[in-house]
């Protein structure tokens, strides 16, 4: 029973080692922690980073998977210092990216990746607590979203930079936090927004003719080689199975085919012999890097159990079950209580130098989504 273990290491070991290690005593998180289990306070801060711990900790309250009043107060915490530090401290409206622990910006921009998990926190904020502050600064996120990272040719830009190449990823996890807001709040518009995104990917991203998905892409979407587009991760191709099956939750829109497919392909280019993902390969399937973090694992396993759930195929459960007993020893054994290893060569040989916090959000919400399964 990996499934139900996995569960269990997120209610008995992550969420009470984290409770009292994800952040110092003023609120302001730790982005990693080193090998020994010990915060790295030279370490710079990322605003996702954060986002996403106040995201696991407020949505953990919800789910009753520790205790409310701590796990709350802690996230609102969190989500307060984040405030005071990141937003606007230049006096423009918008989340700073990075800043170090003395609240000093080493990097101003607008990030769209950043104000995606800015939305997703806020959400499970809401969702917690019901504190219409959390909607107030929603809308004052989007805002910034609409009227400083509009992107030509369709979707939205990097950052108020506009970097180039444009890359799928940054509008997955928007699409992720409008499902979010959605289930938050019900409000239409974010279920609309999600769909507008959807329509990206159905249009851009999901290669058509191949069945990949695509990650890099120039200023009119296009791909070449100048856009690094021949670089593909298998981690967001099943991260995408994942999404649509919340968003065919949410819209009642039918996904069964696009959802194998993307699911097929992932696992035809991306699986190692090991069982695990690699982290990038190109189309034919060769690894570009030698290596397969802890996160594509995750989302791996939330794919088949979503598809588990849709299709009621005993098969796919199986294999949720054998992922998650790869990753119960694979990546969560030989390290301190309720920590993580996060990277491995190919061949097994740990890489790690650090445990990011960062990884916490795909443990969780691997664990968010068996607890649905089981519960259907």
């Amino acid at each position: 029973m990996s499934l139900q273990a996995y569960v269990e290491w997120i209610r008995s070991e992550a969420l009470p080692v984290w409770l009292g290690a994800a952040c110092d005593d003023k609120g302001l998180f730790w982005e990693t922690l080193n090998l020994d289990g010990t915060p790295r306070p030279s370490a710079d801060l990322r605003l996702r980073t954060g986002m996403r711990q106040v995201y696991v900790f407020a949505h953990a309250a919800t789910l009753g998977l520790a205790p409310r009043d701590v796990c709350l107060s802690l996230a609102q915490a969190m989500m307060d210092r984040l405030r005071a530090l990141a937003w606007a401290p230049d006096g423009r409206q918008g989340w700073v990216a990075r800043f170090d622990r003395t609240g000093r910006v080493l990097d101003g921009r607008r990030d769209l990746y950043d104000h995606a998990f800015v939305l997703h926190a806020l959400a499970s904020l809401h969702q917690a607590t019901e504190d219409p502050r959390y909607l107030q600064w929603v809308d004052e996120t989007l805002r910034v979203i609409d009227e400083g990272m509009s992107g030509r040719h369709g979707g939205w830009a990097e950052s108020t930079a506009g970097e180039l190449p444009r890359r799928q990823n940054p509008h997955m996890h928007f699409f992720e936090a409008n499902l979010a807001l959605f289930e938050s709040t019900g409000q239409p518009r974010h279920l609309a927004r999600a769909g507008e995104l959807f329509g990206l990917f159905h249009s851009r991203f999901l290669d058509q003719e191949t069945g990949v998905l695509r990650e890099f892409f120039g200023p009119e979407w296009q791909v070449g080689p100048q856009y690094r587009s021949e670089r593909l991760e298998p981690g967001h191709m099943v991260e995408w199975v994942w999404l649509l099956r919340r968003f065919g939750r949410s819209t009642g829109r039918p996904l069964d085919e696009t959802c194998s497919r993307l699911l097929d392909t992932g696992l035809r280019i991306g699986r190692h012999e090991s069982g695990f993902l690699a982290d990038e390969v190109d189309i034919s399937g060769r690894p570009l890097s030698d290596s397969r973090r802890l996160w594509p694992q995750t989302e791996l396993l939330k794919a088949f159990v979503v598809q588990a759930a849709a299709t009621g195929r005993a098969d796919f459960a199986a294999a949720a079950e054998a992922v998650a007993g790869r990753i119960l020893v694979g990546y969560l054994t030989g390290c301190p209580r309720g920590c993580w290893n996060d990277q491995f060569t190919l061949d097994g040989t740990l890489t790690a130098t650090s445990i990011p916090a960062s990884s916490f959000y795909h443990l969780f919400a691997g664990a968010v989504e068996i607890m649905l399964f089981q519960r259907a």
